[in-house]
């Protein structure tokens, strides 16, 4: 079965099943109104026969009714869980097909003066990340962040590998962790406050005599209610409660700065807790995930102790509701009773709730990366090799260019103080060959598969400087922002040469001259330093310096065909220099009329 048939057959089955939820639930609404109503009217029907009667008949329906809210809440979560399959298949078979815009893109990563994220198109509308990412929490997706912009150690690198393989074909189990997350995705999804306060001392001193004044106003508040129910006058309350409400405002201040910063996470922590729940019980084979989901073997275990905290966070929310909240707290002091709990967690706990986040963010990454593995089953998983240079690729295509219209290219170098000069004409597919070089070096680097029949490559940082940009907030041009970027890039060649340098049209903000000039003198300065760099450009001079470099320069190109007046681009890259132009066929098509 295709991939295609498999997630078409996988829509309708969770189709099926939620709206057969959907009819369960709608009977079940049904039967709670029926036997609401019928609870009054056994007990008007009855009581004149006999009231004892009538009371247990009423109970009987009203426990009916308990029952039947309990089966529907159930259905409707069912039915929830199921849509969730639904919208998550939905969208992988949009994906199939180059489409993943349905799926969080992580622009707040961009980052321009990160050494390849932005030319490199990792972040953003149909970026890499917004590719692979398959995590339903902000540190999920911070952590997969992370790995596309810092190469792992050779050793982890090995065992990402390893752990991805291993879920690849859990497929179920992998959509069952992304559908956990999935109901709170529209709601707040960071814990960033909820962890600030765990950091912070806590706001309620001398427990002991606060919890005795607590159970001293709830007693005498108690005793004076029974006083009352026996007959004695209501206003021998007053004094009670006026003491009572005077000494709960006393700890609002406390309450309120503690219920800011915990509430409305409850559902996001409870969230967490079915997603690490779903981690505890799954039996795994690999040394990673093994090690990893020790992290979560504590007692109480992980997830119930995160379950406790979004309980806690709930009973305070309660406060917002005043018809309920006035009298909890004016004859119980609930707020403070599950402050003082909140805070006992937050004792109990505070040092790992960090670790355990951290732990179910590596999960949602490393299953992001096996369902790219799994809808991509073509891929391979490369080879870190040791030494410093070599890249060697079979049959490597962009990630991001649909299979169907996606154009695979042999490529090989080895040896330090490399430099390829790749020449072509507009669109023939230089600058597409750079990214694909580079997001594959990222994505091996980060342990993920690569789109490649075969992949070996060094471990080394990319650097780029490609998609140069003018900044008016800045008051930079375009031509010295690029001045910057290429004086980093040196910095770091200089600094340490184990690098791959991906450069695009060097110093296109100038005139032909010191652009040739300067060239020049920046490719010999790369190289002396021993860095390898790729280097894209039209200027067919930069290729003459292959006499010169004999053995350390190479000339490859990507080449057009035209046939009067159309052009047709093979995306092929081949070595030697590029002798056919394009620029006066396209610029006649503009209407530029040609001397």
């Amino acid at each position: 079965m295709s991939l295609t048939e498999l997630y078409k057959t996988r829509i309708v089955l969770f189709q099926t099943k939620a709206d057969r939820l959907q009819q369960k639930e709608g009977q079940l609404s049904l039967a709670r109104l029926v036997f609401f109503l019928l609870a009054f009217l056994v007990f008007f029907s009855v009581r004149a026969a006999s009231l004892p009667l009538a009371l247990v008949g009423s109970l009987v329906c009203i426990f009916i009714f308990g029952v039947l809210i309990k089966q529907y809440t159930k259905t409707e979560m069912q039915k929830e869980y199921y849509r969730h399959l639904l919208e998550i298949n939905t969208l992988e078979l949009k994906s199939l097909s180059g489409d993943s815009s349905g799926f969080v893109d992580g622009r707040e990563f961009i980052d321009h003066d990160h050494p390849n994220s932005y030319d490199l198109d990792l972040f953003g509308q149909a970026s890499v990340f917004q590719f692979i990412n398959r995590t339903s929490s902000l540190p999920g997706a911070v952590k997969l962040a992370r790995w596309l912009m810092s190469p792992a150690e050779t050793g982890e690198i090995a065992m990402r590998q390893k752990a991805i393989e291993e879920l690849k074909p859990e497929i179920d189990w992998r959509q069952h962790l992304m559908t956990l997350g999935h109901f709170t995705r529209h709601t707040l999804n960071n814990p960033a406050e909820l962890l600030s306060w765990l950091q912070e001392n806590n706001e309620f001193r001398k427990i002991r005599l606060l919890r005795t004044t607590v159970f001293c106003l709830v007693a005498l508040g108690l005793t004076v209610t029974s006083l009352v129910i026996s007959g004695m006058p209501v206003v021998i309350m007053l004094p009670v409660l006026l003491i009572n409400f005077v000494f709960y405002f006393s700890q609002g201040r406390k309450i309120n700065r503690l219920h800011r910063q915990v509430t409305k996470s409850a559902g996001v922590m409870q969230s967490y807790a079915a997603i690490i729940e779903s981690i505890e019980k799954k039996e795994f084979d690999t040394g990673k995930l093994k090690s990893l989901q020790l992290n979560f073997r504590s007692r109480p275990a992980a997830s119930a102790a995160i379950r406790r905290l979004s309980k806690l966070v709930n009973r305070l929310d309660t406060r917002l509701n005043i018809m309920i909240s006035i009298p909890l707290n004016l004859f119980f002091f609930w707020d403070i009773h599950v402050c003082l709990s909140l805070e006992r967690w937050k004792t109990e706990h505070a040092g790992d709730i960090d670790r355990w986040l951290e732990t179910m963010a590596e999960f949602e990454v490393v299953n992001s990366i096996a369902n790219m593995a799994f809808n991509n089953p073509d891929w391979i998983m490369p080879e870190i090799v040791p030494g410093y240079f070599t890249f060697s690729a079979v049959n490597m295509g962009h990630p991001l260019i649909p299979a169907n219209r996606r154009i695979h290219n042999d490529f090989e170098i080895t040896g330090d103080g490399r430099i390829v000069i790749i020449t072509g004409s507009n669109m023939s597919g230089k600058s597409t060959f750079l990214r694909t070089c580079g997001v594959n070096t990222v994505l091996a680097l980060a342990g993920a598969p690569v789109c490649a029949t075969i992949l070996k490559v060094s471990h080394v940082q990319v650097h780029s400087s490609m998609r140069i940009t003018d900044s008016l907030e800045d008051n930079t041009s375009s031509f010295y922002a690029e001045l910057k970027r290429l004086a980093t890039i040196i910095k770091r060649a200089e600094q340490d040469p184990q690098v791959l340098l991906l450069l695009d049209e060097i110093l296109r903000g100038t005139n032909s001259n010191d652009r040739y000039t300067g060239s020049v003198a920046l490719i010999r300065q790369l190289a002396g330093y021993g860095a390898v760099a790729l280097v894209a450009t039209h200027d067919l001079k930069l290729a003459e310096m292959e006499k010169e470099m004999y053995g350390s320069l190479d000339n490859y190109h990507f080449d057009v065909k035209v046939d009067g007046e159309e052009l047709y681009f093979d995306f092929k890259l081949t070595p030697g220099v590029c002798t056919s132009l394009n620029a006066s066929i396209l610029m006649k098509k503009m209407g530029i009329r040609m001397q």
